[in-house]
């Protein structure tokens, strides 16, 4: 990633056909990365035990009802979230299977997402970003118009379908750390839109132009 940052802010375009088998690449690192995640995080969890009736449920950690909001009510976000954000109760309940799953149930009781609106016609995006509002995609002409928080919207030609396909899923981690009006962010945050856009769309130097 390093490398194609530095090729693309030297100014030098990359071919259609090398930004094509470059998004083919990232996107099957990312999915191999997240396998590789999984199966980790499945060896280092403890045997959950048996959870007799009437068991009391485990109580919600302080910062998780924001987390869930952040993740759209998305539960692989929420615990992607819980096992980055620097908060040792938070992390301790990413591997906990068991309070995992009973804070998961309680938090989609108590905080349901409904629908996630529109503005200029454009969808919120499924996960809260500080940055981005939401984002639109044509993959026949490769157009994607993207709105931001602050109400603006940028329209950016040519954009690869795996390329989209990445940034749509934020699967690039945040590397800085602040928070907004409309959200936060920290060291490792992933999925994270704001960063996904800032170094696949923002560093791939698109044609772009200002619509609203």
């Amino acid at each position: 990633m390093s490398g194609i940052q530095e090729v693309l802010q030297s100014g030098e375009m990359l071919p259609d056909e090398l930004q094509g088998l470059i998004a083919q690449e990232l996107s099957q690192l990312t999915q191999e990365i997240d396998e590789i995640n999984a199966q980790i995080g499945q060896e280092q969890r403890p045997e959950a035990p048996s959870v007799p009736q009437g068991t009391i449920e485990a109580p919600i950690p302080l910062g998780a009802d924001l987390l869930w909001i952040l993740a759209g009510g998305q539960p692989d976000a929420f615990v992607n979230y819980a096992r980055t954000f620097p908060d040792a109760g938070l992390n301790a309940l990413a591997n906990n299977p068991q309070a995992l799953a009973s804070v998961l149930q309680r938090l989609a009781q108590q905080m349901p997402q409904g629908e996630r609106g529109s503005a200029d016609g454009i969808d919120r995006a499924p996960l809260d970003s500080s940055n981005i509002y939401g984002f639109q995609y044509d993959p026949k002409s490769g157009a994607l118009k993207v709105r931001f928080q602050s109400g603006a919207v940028y329209g950016y030609q040519g954009v690869p379908k795996e390329i989209y396909q990445i940034f749509a899923s934020g699967a690039v981690p945040a590397k800085t750390e602040g928070h907004n009006e409309h959200g936060r962010w920290w060291i490792g945050k992933n999925p994270s839109l704001g960063a996904a856009f800032s170094a696949l769309i923002k560093q791939g130097n698109y044609p772009y132009q200002k619509l609203n």
